[in-house]
């Protein structure tokens, strides 16, 4: 018998926006400048937005979403990527140290921040990545296609006519294979921040200094927050909640997201026909699990099939229900055959990523008992399969790095109830059993799909070694980029010990250099709750404490090879 997905659900269910999947697991709308405006582009270099690693706009995300969906991208490995918009290049230089037969162009139109990324680039020596000063409206046909390009928190934060442009760079740029990745504001989401918007604009006089007028919308901000829990009323709560989010966010994503002149959220129907006018189609979203009304239910995924026309609009309905605040839209050119549909042959081309923990300390694989796998966000997969439980147990125990399906596969073939000496490939039937799992567990979201090989490593050698540019990163900040692209933040002795990971230092020789570290005041120990600079106990916590640092940065994917 074919194998069954006896239950992928949620352990909870979210209400509202700010608790929905996509605030818990996208990324804030980061707005950069690459607008025609004088005063836009001096906002930007008098406050530059903080500036991080995007995993939703990675080349391998683009590739996986394209491959899932029938298209036959360039290799991540050997491509041209372009980012418009790329601030001090904090999202595409962590891409070009990963793949130095890449190319990679940024473009922005902030003097200081590209005078950032440069120092970045030139500090770590990379051949494969040029930015520029440039306009989105000075770009010509001498900048060549790009097999992907990245336009993130560009599209909603500039003019409509630059917003024209920049679909028209997609379409000139793009090569024939090519897919495109635009951020934007999106109704109905957009509609509670807009009155959020309003209320600090409307309070803040526009000649005020930038960071007074930000200051003041925070108070007007908390001022209603605290009016509004008050109320019991539906209203009251929604927009409460909207209110507390943003109050969380920084001075600066504030400023330039809430009070530059230009913020134009659209719906995502509206945003299609636009690009479709400039003969772009979608392809996909960056997060592929938003896509499936199947997620809402049953019930509701038949009456959104009445309803919907074609896929646009099934989308479309989707946000509306799930009061969708942003969006990450996937183009490619019209004409290319886009099957949005999961397909088994192209599905087993992929690589597979699951942090998912069996419920029971015990589970009984091998047996056709049902056991439940859980993750972290809360997702619960259940079922009786031995296969299948083998493969879920086994991507748990690689996480983070990631499974090729026909590892998988082989694996999971030797869980079979009937003979464990067998070690014979799994039969079509249960192949295709399998493959059918595993993809309603990517639909969900339960796990992760990725085009190519990890680059990290998940043990800790003799003489462990972190990124060039992860090392370079933590002389300045305890926030830095791993190697799945994901912005991590560590603790102080892990974020110090970091730095001398460079392949030349075995664990002796690093227990001296964090001893040193203490010494020279630079690493803060606390012995019985008073700081200490320098003994035997100093010594001895830190010789407890490095292996758990070490392994902390094995296993949040920041050691190399």
């Amino acid at each position: 018998m074919p194998q069954t997905l006896a239950e992928v659900g949620n352990s909870h269910r979210s209400r509202g926006f700010d608790e929905s999947s996509e605030s818990r697991h996208e990324p804030q709308p980061t707005t950069t400048c690459m607008s025609t405006q004088p005063a836009l582009a001096t906002s930007y270099d008098e406050f530059p937005f903080p500036s991080q690693s995007l995993p939703q706009s990675h080349p391998d995300r683009l590739a996986t979403v394209a491959t899932l969906f029938g298209m036959q991208p360039k290799p991540i490995d050997r491509c041209r990527v372009l980012e418009l918009g790329c601030a001090s290049g904090a999202n595409l230089i962590p891409m070009a140290e990963r793949h130095p037969e890449s190319t990679f162009v940024g473009l922005d139109f902030s003097g200081r921040q590209i005078a950032a990324a440069q120092q970045v680039a030139d500090a770590l020596d990379l051949k494969n990545i040029e930015f520029k000063h440039s306009s989105i409206m000075d770009i010509d046909e001498s900048l060549g296609q790009f097999d992907y390009i990245i336009a993130h928190g560009l599209f909603s934060w500039v003019s409509h006519t630059a917003q024209e442009q920049l679909l028209v760079l997609c379409r000139s740029h793009l090569a024939p294979l090519g897919v495109a990745y635009v951020s934007y504001n999106i109704y109905p989401g957009w509609h509670l921040r807009s009155i959020c918007r309003t209320l600090m604009c409307g309070a803040t006089a526009t000649a005020s200094p930038q960071r007074n007028r930000v200051a003041q919308g925070r108070k007007v901000l908390e001022f209603f927050s605290r009016a509004l829990a008050a109320g019991d009323a539906p209203y009251n709560r929604v927009l409460k909640a909207d209110i507390d989010a943003i109050l969380k966010q920084p001075d600066n994503y504030l400023l330039h997201d809430f009070f530059e002149e230009e913020n134009h959220p659209l719906y995502f129907h509206e945003f299609m026909d636009r690009a479709g006018a400039r003969d772009l189609q979608y392809l996909g979203d960056a997060t592929p699990n938003t896509m499936f009304a199947a997620n809402c239910g049953p019930a509701i995924e038949r009456n959104l099939m009445c309803i919907s026309s074609d896929f646009i609009s099934m989308e479309q309905h989707l946000d509306l229900l799930r009061n969708r605040a942003f969006r990450q839209t996937l183009l490619c050119h019209k004409g290319i055959d886009v099957v949005r549909r999961l397909n088994p042959d192209q599905f087993a081309k992929l690589f597979l990523v699951g942090q998912v923990r069996p419920k029971s300390p015990t589970p009984e694989i091998a047996s056709p008992a049902v056991e439940s796998f859980e993750t972290p966000s809360g997702v619960v997969i259940s079922s009786p399969s031995p296969a299948f439980k083998a493969a879920l147990a086994h991507l748990g125990r690689a996480w983070p790095r990631a499974v090729s399906f026909e590892d998988l596969a082989e694996f999971a073939a030797s869980y079979r109830a009937t003979n464990r000496d067998d070690q014979s490939p799994l039969s079509d039937e249960d192949r295709y059993g399998l493959i059918q799992n595993l993809m309603q567990c990517a639909a969900t979201g339960a796990i992760e799909l990725h085009s190519a090989r990890d680059g990290f490593v998940t043990r800790v050698t003799d003489y462990p070694r972190a990124s060039r540019l992860a090392r370079l990163q933590s002389h300045s900040t305890p926030h830095v980029t791993n190697r799945r692209h994901e912005p991590v933040l560590l603790d102080e002795l892990t974020h110090n010990l970091l730095r001398y990971l460079d392949g030349e230092h075995d664990r002796k020789a690093l227990l001296q250099l964090l001893i040193e570290a203490v010494d020279r005041g630079e690493l803060s120990m606390l012995v019985n709750g008073i700081p200490a600079s320098r003994g035997s106990s100093v010594a001895e916590i830190l010789e407890t404490s490095l292996d758990e640092s070490l392994a902390k940065l094995a296993s949040r994917a920041l050691l190399v090879a």
